[in-house]
């Protein structure tokens, strides 16, 4: 019995070894994977509850094995999968840009993930554009100044905040209590009388005059308006300024699939104009029923464009967020800049899809993301796309307006 016994064993690894060769051969080239969400720390495997699907854009590449990673992944500012995935765990970037009427048309605006419009002196309102992967950031501009509020917006999304100069009373110390990373591109300037294309300016200066503008009489009325920069240049930069580029990128919003959000107590809303302030007074956001984007233009009606690609910028979401917003004397009586005071948070609107549907508003600190929720105090669902996000004082709620 036991010398049977060792001769069926001794079959059955026979078997066993002429067959590995025959189930290799029958492997599948062709199996289905999950994609696991990149800023997650602990673990590399996300869980079927964690997961929501947040948007109807194909990846550009089917991956074909098990070992193969996807070649996109989800924009953590957008909530679309279309993002390269090697910017996996790298940090984007927030840009001041002019706003200013003889600022206008910018640059590089209709790239820009999200952008979020803000008040300043003299009633003059700055953008701030947020790029998810600096590699990709194109020619950017009119470049400005930041504010303690613009770094503060930057912040929460855990983007490097990128400017041309600074209300210096007031942002140097404010970055660095709040361990904000900041280059202030003011300190590199390449030329700064004279206009330059890119492939002119040095290694060791990061941002410069755009010839084409300078270069047109009347269309400029100073030189503060023709700043620009480039995404190749800010990685430069932070090579050479030792900055680190890794870190995580929260989601922005609660995203879920594009036209999905369910907007709670919704009204229609085909426009919305956002009264930012008497210089700015109409932040006009135009509904497109069949692209499902609201159009963005301002200064009597005139369309807001990126003069890279003479293209209108559109935007999926559009936020008209209010808190307090005040004038803080300079030194000696001297400039005088505007406090957001994000950290009191407030009511709002939020605006996609033809609906508008009326929120309220967290930040507590300038690290902290902004958070929206409805009536019931939830957090809303926000549709996958690109937001535009007016950060507008607390006394002019009621000189927004909109239709149905």
């Amino acid at each position: 019995m036991k010398k049977q016994l060792i001769k069926i064993v001794s079959l059955s690894m026979s078997l066993m070894l002429f067959s590995l060769p025959l189930l290799a051969c029958g492997k599948k080239e062709s199996e289905s994977v999950s994609y696991e969400t990149w800023w997650t720390s602990e673990s590399t495997e996300a869980s079927s509850e964690d997961i929501t699907t947040p948007t109807t854009t194909e990846p550009s590449e089917t991956p074909t094995s098990e070992t193969e990673a996807p070649t996109v992944i989800e924009n953590p500012f957008t909530g679309l999968i279309e993002m390269d995935a090697e910017n996996a765990g790298k940090r984007g970037i927030g840009i001041t840009i002019n706003n200013c009427k003889v600022a206008n048309p910018q640059r590089g605006t209709s790239e820009a993930s999200v952008i979020f419009e803000y008040e300043t002196e003299g009633g003059q309102t700055r953008l701030l554009c947020m790029y998810p992967d600096i590699s990709k950031v194109p020619l950017v501009g009119a470049v400005r100044s930041g504010r303690v509020g613009s770094a503060d917006m930057c912040a929460g999304t855990g983007a490097i905040f990128v400017c041309w100069g600074a209300d210096y009373t007031a942002v140097p110390s404010h970055v660095r209590n709040n361990n904000i990373t900041w280059i202030d591109t003011n300190n590199y300037i390449y030329d700064s009388l004279h206009g330059h294309d890119a492939d002119e300016v040095p290694e060791k200066c990061y941002c410069w005059r755009d010839r084409e503008w300078m270069n047109q009489p009347g269309h400029r009325t100073g030189i503060e308006h023709c700043g620009v920069t480039r995404g190749d240049f800010i990685l430069r930069a932070t090579e050479k300024l030792g900055i680190d580029i890794s870190g995580e990128m929260p989601r922005m919003f609660n995203f879920v699939e594009t036209g999905t959000a369910s907007m709670k107590d919704s009204k229609s809303c085909s426009e919305i104009n956002v009264y930012l302030s008497s210089t700015n007074d109409d932040a006009l956001f135009v509904y497109n029923e069949a692209e499902k984007v609201y159009y963005k233009s301002q200064y009597n009606g005139d369309p807001q464009v990126d003069c890279n690609v003479d293209k209108q910028i559109s935007f999926t979401n559009v936020f008209a967020l209010y808190c307090p917003i005040n004038l803080r004397p300079g030194e000696s009586g001297g400039e005088r800049h505007k406090d957001i005071h994000m950290e009191e948070g407030g009511k709002g609107y939020y605006v996609s899809y033809g609906k508008l549907q009326e929120i309220t508003w967290t930040k507590p600190t300038p690290n902290d993301p902004i958070k929206c929720f409805d009536k019931d105090g939830k957090e809303i669902e926000v549709n996958a796309g690109k937001s535009y996000i007016c950060i507008v004082d607390s006394d002019f709620y009621e000189k927004t307006t909109y239709k149905d």
